[in-house]
């Protein structure tokens, strides 16, 4: 299995703990989704000339993750402060996102060429990089699986109407949610061949396909070892895809994811060290 993962990577910044991790979406998606068996993982970013850059090439060079088409533009490399509550929940402070260098990155003739040797292309959905999104998914090449985080729908607008124009067009959609979200989805994956995760968090997982739906509880984690909730959700991502595109198994996909995000939660950072 080759996968490529499309968008960010970021300086993750702990704050009051003077803490900072490799992170973002598409660092996390790849590293996991090599973790969890893919032979081949690689990611599709840019970073700046700063230390944060060269944190980012040295992790996925040690995780076996393929970082040729990280970009260096000259700047700050995007960043994510984060801070961890009690039991471990993060919580992202408004204004804490700064995209840095990603504001300008657009996919170049090579990235997308590149794109198009990969069987499985993830991209994360949200507006400050937005504009990266269907040329990457439109770079995969014809039968290659696609795959997008819509992270808690915010940007999709209301009703999550912006949902509308992936289905059918993308092979695995995840979001986070409660049962409102799985509601709303349901009606519309009844005429969708369309795959569509719902992550509860704590209270596990849904997976709605031609409006069918499957649940799996998460795998509990005693209240001491709930360190950091950060990542939990893209490690889920990589693992539940790596297990689809094997199987075809939607439960036995979703207990891979569980097994995962159960796993990240007990250190801190994404990926931990």
């Amino acid at each position: 299995m080759k996968l490529v993962a499309v968008g960010e990577c970021t300086r993750d910044r702990y704050l009051g703990r003077d803490i900072e991790t490799v992170g973002g979406i598409s660092v996390n998606f790849a590293v996991m989704a090599r973790r969890s068996g893919a032979e081949e993982a690689a990611v599709v970013s840019c970073a700046g000339t700063d230390a944060a850059g060269e944190a980012i090439r040295a992790k996925l060079a040690r995780e076996g993750v393929d970082a040729t088409r990280i970009h260096r533009l000259p700047g700050r490399t995007a960043s994510q402060a984060i801070r961890v509550t009690q039991g471990g929940e993060r919580v992202f402070p408004p204004g804490g996102y700064d995209p840095g260098v990603l504001a300008q990155y657009r996919l170049d003739r090579d990235d997308l060429a590149f794109i198009g040797d990969f069987e499985v292309v993830a991209v994360p959905w949200f507006r400050q990089i937005a504009h990266l999104f269907w040329p990457a998914i439109e770079a995969a090449a014809p039968g290659a699986t696609r795959v997008a985080d819509l992270l808690d729908g915010e940007d999709l607008g209301p009703d999550l109407a912006g949902i509308d124009s992936l289905l059918d067009r993308l092979d695995l959609l995840f979001i986070s949610g409660d049962e409102e979200t799985v509601r709303r989805v349901t009606a519309r994956s009844r005429q969708s061949a369309t795959v569509v995760v719902v992550t509860h968090g704590a209270d596990g997982s849904s997976a709605l396909a031609h409006g069918r739906r499957y649940l799996e509880p998460a795998v509990a984690v005693p209240l001491e070892h709930r360190l950091d909730t950060t990542g939990c959700g893209d490690a889920f991502q990589a693992a539940f895809t790596v297990d689809y595109f094997r199987r075809r198994d939607i439960g036995s996909a979703l207990r891979a994811g569980a097994r995962a995000a159960a796993q990240v939660i007990r250190h801190l950072g994404a990926t931990g060290s």
